[in-house]
Formats: C-alpha cells, sequence, structure tokens
C-alpha cells in the first residue's frame, strides 16, 4: 500500500538533504497547508500576489485525493497555482478551484461508464 508522507520525505530529502523539513516549516510560517494522510501529501500556501490562490509547493498523491483536499479547502481559495513536476520543466498553471473539482465529477462519470 502506497504512503504518501514516506514517499515525499524520501524523494526530498534525495534531492537536497533538509528539503522536506524546509518546505514544511515554510508551509507553517506561511500559515498553509500540511496535509499528510497515506494517499496524500501536500503542502501549500496563499499566493503572496493573491490570498484567494493557493500555491502547491509540493504534493505527492493520485489526483482523486487531490480533489478531495481541493473540496476541502474551496471555501478558502478560490484558484490553485501548481506546475506539473517539482523539476520545474512545466510552466506554472493557474486554475479555479470550481474547475479543478469538475474533472473529478468527469472522471467520476468516466469511470462508471467503462
Amino acid at each position: 500500500m502506497r504512503h504518501c508522507p514516506t514517499e515525499a520525505y524520501t524523494y526530498l530529502e534525495e534531492r537536497e538533504p533538509g528539503l522536506y523539513h524546509r518546505l514544511v516549516r515554510t508551509t507553517l510560517e506561511c500559515n498553509g497547508i500540511v496535509h499528510a494522510a497515506p494517499d496524500c501529501f501536500c503542502l501549500a500556501v496563499p499566493a503572496p500576489d493573491d490570498p484567494r490562490t493557493v500555491v502547491i509547493l509540493f504534493q505527492c498523491s493520485e489526483l482523486p485525493a487531490l480533489w478531495k483536499l481541493a473540496k476541502m479547502y474551496r471555501h478558502r481559495f478560490d484558484k490553485v497555482r501548481f506546475r506539473r513536476d517539482f523539476k520545474n520543466r512545466y510552466p506554472e498553471r493557474t486554475v479555479h478551484i470550481v474547475r479543478f473539482m469538475r474533472k473529478a465529477r468527469l472522471a467520476a462519470i468516466a469511470s462508471k461508464n467503462s
């Protein structure tokens, strides 16, 4: 069974020793979200330019777990800002949280039909 907090720790510490602790500390100092569950590890902070936008610093999970997390915080944030990978090979994207959650409903419908 997958354990995302352990995977996140291992990945971040292999990239740079102490990175896991620095990211958690930064998230807490910015009044952000530290979510650690077996199926989802996520560090996110309010955007400095828009407090209604959450910036995902790091996440390790499958999409269904992220959709649940978005549902939990949809009243605090309007938009989600993220990159597709931690190595910054992809451009940063910002999407409305409702649009992000809509993909969960579409995925559920598609899985029922298949």
